[in-house]
């Protein structure tokens, strides 16, 4: 990235617009030649959230990791199908905790991300969907299970007219648990990724999205 050394920038928690320090979606949007700040536009609203969580939670060490995924994040565009990428997002996010919920609820999980997954690909009915989520979202107030509230938000943003509450509930809600029982940043690694294949895919049903801002290292 001509210009930057990411060895010798040291990532802090929160904003500094006016000051020499940075959070890892300031350098972000510097790196892109844009102004300083941790919501640069040409970054895909969902990613950035979990980035800004990741950056403001980690200790100071760990925190220093996430230098390495600028690259990837200069490529976490956002454009006008954010909103169908934003439920395939949160699809990933259910599909990644699915296995932890108890072994006797496990099977209700998968159902309500299979039911999700398969409305976004038009071979599920909304009824269906619906029904997946809302069974989710009973058993999991029940047992008090994240990776089932987590699976009937992602079922319940597939089947809505507007997802982005739902959305963000199943994406929050994966995050929070995989901070408190697995790897962060391995998690976040697969959020991008997931990201990449939701606009691969969208991208292919309407080529326009392809023309969206792009984050360019300067």
């Amino acid at each position: 990235m001509q210009g930057y050394d990411l060895e010798l920038v040291w990532l802090r928690p929160g904003a500094h617009p006016d000051s020499p320090d940075g959070c890892l979606m300031e350098w972000v949007a510097l790196i892109s030649g844009l102004p300083k700040t941790d919501r640069p536009r040409c970054v895909n609203q969902l990613v950035t959230s979990v980035a800004i969580h990741l950056n403001d939670t980690l200790d100071d060490l760990t925190r220093q990791r996430l230098k390495a995924f600028i690259p990837r994040l200069l490529l976490a565009r956002r454009g006008p199908a954010d909103s169908r990428i934003g439920v395939r997002l949160a699809v990933w996010a259910a599909a990644s905790i699915a296995e932890t919920a108890l072994e006797r609820l496990r099977a209700l999980a998968w159902q309500a991300v299979e039911a999700a997954a398969g409305r976004l690909d038009g071979g599920v009915s909304e009824a269906t969907c619906r029904a997946a989520a809302a069974t989710a979202a009973e058993a999991g107030a029940k047992a008090r299970s994240v990776p089932l509230y987590v699976a009937a938000d992602a079922a319940h943003a597939a089947c809505a007219d507007d997802p982005s509450g739902a959305t963000v509930n199943a994406i929050g809600g994966a995050l929070h648990w995989v901070l408190g029982h697995g790897d962060p940043l391995a998690w976040f690694g697969g959020l991008l990724d997931a990201h990449a294949a939701a606009w691969a895919a969208e991208t292919a049903t309407a080529p326009d999205v392809a023309k969206e801002e792009v984050c360019s290292p300067v």
